[in-house]
């Protein structure tokens, strides 16, 4: 083979490798095109509301939690918002109308009494407003670690014990007269 003819199959080689490798991206959708949550947490439409990148913060199965995430209040009015675990006592938020502020943004925290699963797992948060009714979404539970060590849940405050009344500490005093034990003196 002459010089000519080699270097004419090798160009015609990398033409025809470069026409298949491109011809690859013709079956494979673009990436971008498809919707995903750039995020660790779960979204939630409902009307007039979305809820973006819910995430609960906890240590433990059985320990306190912290509900992380962003709200979007699309409407004119307030909206009452309820939240709840399985297990745990629900917490309301309010959210002003017109926002979209992170959960956890004024010094206001929502705070969970009981997270049924330890971090790693996902579990089932019921979000309920008057407009929207309930809706369901599965929500991942992480630690209180790296970016999310700011919200770490405090213990819940043990309930005192209630003052009881004690006993005189004066011997005799308020107590019933006791019997005497006299001969008898009869005959």
């Amino acid at each position: 083979m002459t010089n000519r003819a080699t270097t004419s199959l090798r160009l015609g080689t990398v033409a025809g490798a470069a026409l298949l490798a491109s011809g690859c991206a013709v079956f494979s959708p673009v990436q971008t095109d498809l919707p995903y949550i750039p995020a660790d947490g779960s979204d939630l439409t409902m009307p007039g509301l979305d809820l973006r990148n819910l995430v609960v913060v906890g240590e433990g199965e059985g320990e306190p939690g912290v509900l992380v995430g962003q709200v979007v209040n699309q409407g004119p009015e307030a909206v009452e918002i309820q939240f709840g675990l399985e297990g745990a006592t629900p917490v309301t938020a309010s959210v002003p109308a017109f926002t979209g502020d992170a959960l956890n943004d004024g010094g206001a925290t929502i705070r969970l009494d009981s997270v049924p699963s330890a971090p790693g797992t996902i579990v089932t948060l019921a979000v309920v407003t008057a407009e929207g009714g309930q809706n369901v979404v599965s929500v991942p539970v992480l630690p209180p670690d790296l970016y999310y060590a700011e919200y770490e849940p405090e213990p819940l405050p043990t309930p005192e014990p209630s003052a009881t009344p004690e006993a005189s500490a004066t011997p005799g005093a308020d107590a019933p007269p006791e019997p005497s034990a006299s001969p008898s003196t009869e005959g």
